[in-house]
């Protein structure tokens, strides 16, 4: 007996749902683990620790159910973040923070995004402004440094996603190689070639 096109939609939406969260979970582990245990190993517990969730944060991100998407999102992350990156690192080598300072700067990246041809980046830009500039007046001793860790940090997350994301579709191409009626090829855009091969045996 077969089962139903809806059954088999069900059970491809299930898989779907299943690997898009162990990649996002890899993804973050192995971003902030990255982080705190490398790249930041140098620093204060706080800071490998908010390095750490900055990196989960851009790897959680950039990882997307097909590999089309996590590349735009991986280019939006880092383009929102080197407007971010260049605004603070500007502001901050010369002024302490000032909640008009912060202002000004988000309304910055805001607008530069559209200026340079990146209207999808604005409020990516915003929300890393807005989060280097506190941590800066947090930590006001050498705040200009925060930029800098941030863009570090970010580029870290974005390569872990994707590196995430290499591995787990190069699985599932082998897995899909492998044989047919588990329904995971289907979910990686190859129902076609599952029907054809169906119609052949009927």
């Amino acid at each position: 007996m077969r089962s139903s096109p809806e059954a088999g939609g069900g059970r491809g939406r299930l898989v779907k749902l299943l690997v898009y969260s162990v990649e996002v979970s890899l993804a973050s582990l192995l971003s902030y683990w990255a982080t705190t245990s490398v790249w930041s190993a140098h620093q204060s517990y706080e800071d490998s620790r908010l390095g750490g969730m900055w990196a989960a944060i851009s790897a959680i991100f950039v990882v997307r159910e097909c590999k089309r998407q996590s590349r735009t999102a991986a280019v939006a992350r880092m383009s929102a973040t080197l407007i971010s990156f260049a605004l603070c690192l500007i502001y901050l080598t010369f002024l302490p923070f000032h909640a008009w300072g912060l202002a000004l700067l988000v309304g910055l990246s805001v607008l530069i995004p559209g200026l340079v041809g990146r209207p999808g980046d604005e409020t990516t830009a915003a929300i890393t402004t807005t989060v280097v500039m506190v941590v800066a007046g947090l930590n006001p001793h050498e705040a200009w440094k925060q930029p800098l860790l941030r863009l570090a940090d970010t580029a870290v997350g974005v390569a872990s996603g994707l590196v995430v994301l290499f591995v787990t579709n190069a699985l599932s191409a082998r897995w899909a190689r492998g044989g047919e009626g588990s329904g995971y090829p289907e979910f990686y855009g190859r129902t076609d070639r599952v029907k054809k091969r169906s119609s052949r045996h009927d």
